[in-house]
């Protein structure tokens, strides 16, 4: 064997294992992607309610829905541990009116993105009247229809437990999608999200510590909101607080 063939030899096994190491990597880096994918939509629960209908010119809109829910998204009571975080009562407190309704608007062309916000107490037409009121507070439109939706089921004594929470979810969720459309004058709506309490609590347990500015120090027996004045960084529960505060609206930004 000629030390050039040996070479050559030693030089083809080092490509190889650059390859092998590269297309190892490339698998591993696969694999870590769809574990994290795996982990942060398992447990979101999924609706198809919009039906593929929205937005034809390569825009997308996103209803934020923020419900006053003290529920998981199965309907059941949260752990003691979590309404102590949240002070905001118990499951016997709130609701499913959407009192926080937002739309989000990404142009297509890649502009940037715009966002308005939706009075919740904007008095307009319920679409399909859910449980006979077509005049209302846009907010009560999905807690209506999934009132409605849950005696339905009752006296057709159909589903139970979790698939019935879902549809009685879905009705509610229609009928605030309808009436948030015909009250923007049927503006197509393309994706929705859906946030409870303590879904907003648990986002803001990851990016905590949040920065905010009070204007004059508050102390809100009712959310819990009592912040000194100026800028500070403040937790999860104290942010919930932050957003919850009735009392002094106009000192917070």
């Amino acid at each position: 064997m000629t030390v050039r063939s040996a070479a050559r030899r030693r030089a083809s096994a080092v490509t190889l294992s650059v390859v092998a190491l590269a297309l190892l990597l490339v698998l591993s880096l696969v694999g870590y992607a769809g574990f994290e994918y795996f982990n942060l939509t398992t447990g979101i629960k999924r609706s198809d309610i919009l039906g593929g209908q929205g937005s034809t010119n390569g825009d997308t809109n996103i209803l934020i829905m923020g419900l006053d829910s003290r529920l998981d998204e199965n309907g059941n009571p949260l752990p003691a541990a979590i309404y102590n975080a949240l002070h905001a009562g118990d499951q016997s407190n709130g609701g499913l009116n959407a009192n926080v309704l937002m739309l989000l608007h990404v142009p297509g062309g890649g502009s940037k993105a715009t966002e308005i916000s939706i009075p919740r107490d904007d008095y307009v037409h319920l679409e399909g009247c859910p449980d006979g009121e077509c005049q209302g507070k846009i907010k009560q439109a999905y807690g209506l229809a999934f009132d409605q939706e849950s005696r339905r089921l009752v006296s057709q004594k159909a589903l139970s437990g979790t698939q019935r929470q879902q549809d009685e979810r879905d009705a509610g969720r229609k009928a605030e999608i309808s009436t948030v459309k015909q009250f923007l004058g049927g503006v197509p709506i393309d994706h929705f999200v859906e946030v409870t309490l303590v879904a907003f609590y648990q986002i803001a347990q990851v990016v905590q510590p949040i920065t905010v500015c009070v204007n004059e120090n508050t102390s809100d027996s009712y959310s819990g909101a009592n912040f000194h004045k100026g800028l500070q960084q403040i937790s999860a529960s104290q942010a919930l607080a932050f957003v919850r505060q009735r009392r002094d609206d106009l000192t917070r930004h």
